[in-house]
């Protein structure tokens, strides 16, 4: 511990030090007196013998101390007097590296939280997930028989766990307000996955039984969407399906869904939800210490063995599947490919907006370095080392980035929220938050970017012509035209890589107003919906279903305002049900075509309501009923690519696996965008509602005014109560609908983020011009002086200044377009079809000339903009003072 102990006593070690090297200097005066010398000529003399007694020190010091620790601190201290005699040039430089820095933290947070961290489980390796294949070979969740087997016959799980599916609707003041997904779950569930929840307690298991489960937990957005983060939520009561719950918990983010309930199997097996016809659950269960993955499934192959040939015939299975937890994350689905892919441009973009912030900080270091150059050859006279100047010089750079850094850190923090909404909308379950992983990224960030922002500089700034520097009276002593040419060059790199920014930003921003304005094929204004899920145990019968179905669309058209409703399994931009159909074609002795079609059910007055034409035939009838022959309506695809210059009516489809029953095609109805607004179009096929009369379906209410719109709204869960006072609908719009849709929802939250970004960029591509352009003017003031004298009018003068602003500007955009040519190859300009949506340039091309040509204006009057000030202070430059001066 004695390197400690001299640590903190080293100022009386150095001060005895300096004493005794003083000590032997006044000997060998002493001993030149004596010898006959003045005072003043022994004095010399003896320190010409003796040298640098600074040096001496320093050299003593080296023997027992530790230098780098105590110059590293010595640095420190004079970077801080430093900074603090500039705080013009502090300031700009920290607000510039907080803005590049505070938005690769605020993306690396969101980044970290869905591919690099691990999954929020604990021991996730030890968690599966268990599947079903049955007869027709396909993959399934199982029924609660089979969940039922398997918790009491399996031996090699610790904890096997069971979830339905529910849909709530949040009742607030006596009328339905918002429909919720939510899960029904075993009291072990949370146990099961290793979580806890972040206020209140787990479910017991008293209250999985009906009667005793009013008791919910909500997710993390439900609670601060909801109900504002109320920290005392626990144990208040709450509205769900006209019933009163008492919340319990606030569940982490980790969990999705936005309420979770109790799950009574025998009240779920009469009421929940049909999945792939029959009532499911999803499995997953925790495997015990020490049992392995081909255990585990070796184990379902016997299980799957006694439960094959047991039970209904609708909960006989063929195999029993063991998932391991993490592979439904390895493979995610089409559209989540391309919403990852767009969370990887975002976190691109905030790398330049970083390369920006450090392309900026570097020319007002080399600026900077410039104006010191006395103070550098200064140091240098004296004995200082280049590598120790640089040293100091990259401290001083280091301090600046991490009083960046923290900056940044603390504003991200205030945005946390505000951001993880905004980007919830690419990546569903994303969020950001600042933790010990985001500041040491951020740390690591500051410190390799002060590293690699400063070397040059205090390289620059350290090439000192000692007897050219020492010049008070040399013009431009520090100058030249090098410095100002790595000046130049960097102001030209954030010039294109704004260019690189904007144009990329411009071209998914065209995009998204294309997608937005795009040709729908229908008319979605003046249009409310309302929907309606059928409970499992209502409604069973065919002539029931057709009977609600009839009284709730006849009541919905005497309403006041209303002009017309129609009724469609799937509204436009929810898609549409996916069957293999069997067509007759126009060619002679051909057998029927088989292919995968999607169709919609809906009612007669359907396409008049969404104000869709009829090409050809005729629209469905009320005659078109379970009595009646089974019809169908075809769009215009479907005729162009089945029925190339025929007339398509009279033909028939019928389903593969119903081939008997045909359905004669009596209609062609126009084209119009079921999925996506941009989507490409399909064949599609629309049977009458009232002959499938499927579970779930919707109305779309075309009100006569759009003044009428709101007050309708208000009124159609009453006025649909007398229907049935048990029912819930979920209303909406047509054109919320067009809003909320996958496309835009992904696409949204993408030009907001770019958008933030772009707008960082042209915030610091002003102060990097600004600033070089001053210490410009500030360097030429002698020049400026002369021209003015020689009778250089004003406008000539900023004309200089403007003129070498535009010449850097010009380089960089050529720099920037070519680099912004070969980025938007990486940009996709195809669909993934109906699999998904994704982000990709529809209606432009990654050569647009507009975007690439307003961009480069954008930048140069940024640019231009940023010059005014230095080019004013350039033409009120008195000759005389400058002259003077110099």
């Amino acid at each position: 511990m004695m390197w400690l102990k001299r640590l903190f006593s080293r100022r009386r070690l150095y001060g005895e030090l300096s004493e005794e090297i003083r000590g032997h200097l006044e000997e060998k005066i002493e001993e030149l007196v004596a010898s006959g010398m003045s005072r003043k000529k022994a004095s010399y003399a003896a320190r010409r013998e003796f040298g640098n007694v600074t040096l001496i020190e320093e050299d003593s010091r080296d023997a027992w101390r530790w230098p780098s620790i105590e110059n590293f601190f010595m640095n420190v201290r004079y970077g801080l007097r430093m900074l603090r005699k500039s705080p013009g040039f502090t300031t700009a430089a920290v607000l510039t590296i907080a803005l590049g820095i505070g938005a690769n933290a605020a993306i690396f947070g969101l980044v970290d939280s869905v591919f690099l961290r691990g999954l929020p489980f604990h021991e996730p390796e030890r968690l599966v997930h268990i599947w079903v294949i049955e007869a027709d070979g396909d993959l399934h969740t199982p029924t609660p028989t089979v969940y039922q087997a398997v918790l009491e016959g399996s031996k090699s799980f610790e904890q096997i766990a069971a979830q339905g599916w529910a849909d709530y609707f949040l009742d607030s003041d006596g009328s339905v307000s918002q429909n919720l997904p939510g899960l029904l779950v075993t009291p072990n569930w949370l146990p099961a996955l290793g979580i806890q929840p972040l206020l209140g307690r787990n479910f017991r298991e008293e209250e999985e039984v009906a009667g005793q489960d009013a008791v919910v937990m909500l997710s993390y957005n439900c609670w601060r969407a909801q109900f504002h983060g109320d920290p005392y939520i626990a144990g208040k009561q709450i509205v769900l399906n006209r019933r009163a719950v008492t919340v319990i918990g606030v569940l982490p983010r980790s969990v999705g869904s936005e309420i979770v309930a109790p799950l009574v199997l025998d009240s779920y097996v009469k009421q929940g939800n049909i999945r792939a016809g029959k009532m499911r659950v999803q499995v997953i269960a925790r495997m015990k210490p020490g049992v392995t993955l081909g255990q585990a499934r070796s184990e379902a192959e016997v299980l799957a063995g006694r439960l094959k040939n047991q039970g209904t015939p609708a909960d006989r299975i063929d195999r029993l599947v063991v998932q391991a937890f993490a592979e439904m994350f390895r493979h995610p689905g089409p559209t989540e490919q391309n919403a990852q892919r767009g969370l990887w441009m975002t976190a691109v973009a905030s790398g330049v907006v970083l390369l920006i912030a450090c392309a900026n900080v570097a020319s007002l270091l080399l600026a900077r370095g410039v104006k010191r150059h006395r103070e550098v050859a200064v140091r240098a006279a004296l004995g200082c080392t280049r590598r120790r100047m640089i040293r100091q010089l990259l401290t001083e750079s280091t301090l600046v980035f991490l009083f960046g850094a923290v900056i940044a850190v603390i504003m991200t923090r205030w945005c946390e929220e505000i951001i993880t909404k905004v980007a919830s909308g690419i990546v569903p379950g994303v969020y950001l938050q600042v933790d010990a992983r985001v500041f040491l990224a951020s740390l690591a960030v500051s410190l390799l970017s002060a590293l690699a922002s400063g070397m040059i500089p205090a390289m620059q700034a350290t090439r000192v012509r000692l007897n050219e520097n020492l010049k008070e009276a040399a013009p431009n002593a520090g100058g030249g035209s090098h410095p100002r040419r790595l000046r130049n060059c960097l102001v030209g790199g954030q010039v294109a890589l704004g260019m690189v920014l904007l144009v990329g930003f411009g071209l998914l921003l065209r995009s998204f107003l294309h997608v937005e304005s795009s040709k729908l094929g229908y008319d979605p204004h003046n249009v409310l919906t309302a929907t309606i899920r059928l409970p499992y145990t209502r409604y069973t019968t065919l002539s029931d279903r057709a009977r609600l179905m009839g009284e709730a669309a006849e009541r919905m058209r005497l309403m006041p305002g209303v002009e017309s409703v129609g009724v469609a399994d799937s509204l436009p931009m929810e898609g549409a049900y996916s069957a293999r159909l069997r067509i007759e074609v126009p060619t002679p002795k051909a057998p029927p075509v088989e292919n995968e079609i999607w169709f919609v059910s809906v009612s007669p007055e359907y396409f008049s309501t969404l104000k869709v034409p009829m090409l050809a035939g005729r629209a469905f009838r009320d005659a078109d009923s379970q009595e009646g022959s089974s019809v169908a309506i075809i769009n215009e695809t479907f005729a162009k690519q089945y029925f190339p210059g025929t007339n398509p009516i009279g033909y028939r489809l019928a389903f593969a696996d119903s081939p008997t029953t045909w359905r004669e095609i009596v209609g062609v109805v126009s084209d119009f965008r079921q999925r996506n607004p941009e989507e490409d179009l399909r064949p599609l096929a629309y049977f009458p509602a009232a002959q499938t009369l499927p579970g779930r379906w919707s109305m779309a209410i075309r009100v006569r005014a759009a003044s009428d719109m709101g007050n309708i709204s208000a009124r159609i869960s009453n006025w649909l109560q007398p229907v049935d006072p048990q029912l819930y609908w979920q209303l909406g719009s047509l054109q919320a609908q067009i809003h909320d849709s996958e496309s835009l929802t992904l696409r949204r939250p993408m030009i907001t983020l770019l958008a933030s970004f772009g707008s960082l960029a042209l915030i610091l591509v002003i102060v990097g011009v600004f600033g070089v352009t001053s210490y410009s003017v500030a360097e030429r003031t002698r020049e400026i002086g002369i021209r003015t004298a020689l009778g250089a009018a004003r406008l000539e003068i900023a004309g200089l200044v403007f003129r070498e602003s535009l010449k850097v500007a010009l380089a960089g955009l050529a720099v920037g377009t070519f680099c912004a040519f070969a980025v938007t190859r990486f940009f996709p300009t195809e669909g993934i079809g109906w699999s998904g949506s994704g982000i990709f340039l529809y209606g432009v091309s990654r050569t647009d000339s507009l975007t690439y040509l307003v961009s480069a204006a954008l930048l140069t009057c940024v640019v231009l903009a940023a010059s005014w000030a230095p080019a004013r202070r350039a033409m009120r430059v008195d000759p005389m003072v400058a002259l003077r001066y110099e």
